[in-house]
């Protein structure tokens, strides 16, 4: 009778230890789905806030053959200009269809109508396409730059001292790029021609003109940028 006693207290001791076993690894079971659940949240809010920044971002997109070092430049500038962060987006292959054999110039319009027919061209808020090609529109000899209501085009020809003859000045060269592509976007955000000469969205007539005028916004052009919020 001793001996079916003990027995049976060993027992219960043993099924107690399995229980205790049993609900640890439940435990950790619970611990092990809070972290995945963790994790998958986390990841999600990540992907989330990726694609919203990309959204609300400025594309700068290489027409043809382009310096990148050019590029890399302008979207340093360009981050601190437009409340919007600049990124490198997918190049595109040589303007050939936007040629003209009698100028010897690009259609910029074409360039334009080219890069909103990119697939990805409704991921970003604004395009800016840079091409290293002289631009034209059918009424004038040349132009720096031509802006829709979301892509823009600059070309970076006629804003080299060499183009005209003079020595190389790369910091003045980055500086009239920038400039005209901080007047090409502000046109995507809304904004028209200014009267002000010293202002970035003065229209330039000559390379003069862009030396002169500088990439600020007069303070009422900027009052018009802050004040409409780009969408």
């Amino acid at each position: 009778m001793m001996e079916f006693s003990i027995r049976y207290i060993t027992m219960r001791r043993s099924w107690s230890g399995f229980k205790r076993w049993k609900g640890e690894k439940t435990w950790q079971g619970v611990m092990l789905r809070f972290l995945l659940l963790s994790l998958s949240i986390f990841w999600t809010t990540h992907l989330f806030a990726k694609e919203r920044d990309r959204d609300m971002s400025i594309a700068l997109v290489a027409v043809g053959d382009v310096d990148r070092k050019v590029i890399e430049v302008l979207k340093g500038d360009l981050d601190k200009t437009f409340n919007r962060q600049a990124l490198i987006g997918k190049p595109m292959p040589k303007p050939d269809y936007a040629f003209n054999k009698k100028r010897n110039q690009y259609l910029s319009t074409a360039i334009l109508n080219a890069i909103m027919g990119q697939t990805d061209a409704a991921a970003y808020d604004k395009i800016l396409g840079i091409v290293d090609n002289d631009l034209y529109v059918p009424r004038l000899n040349f132009v720096f730059g031509e802006a829709g209501s979301k892509a823009a085009v600059i070309s970076l020809t006629r804003l080299r001292q060499e183009f005209y003859h003079l020595p190389e000045n790369r910091p003045l060269f980055h500086q009239r790029i920038f400039t005209e592509a901080v007047h090409e976007l502000g046109h995507t955000y809304g904004l028209r021609h200014c009267e002000n000469p010293r202002c970035v969205m003065f229209f330039s007539n000559s390379l003069m003109d862009t030396d002169k005028k500088g990439s600020a916004f007069c303070q009422r052009c900027k009052s018009k940028l802050t004040s409409q919020p780009p969408k």
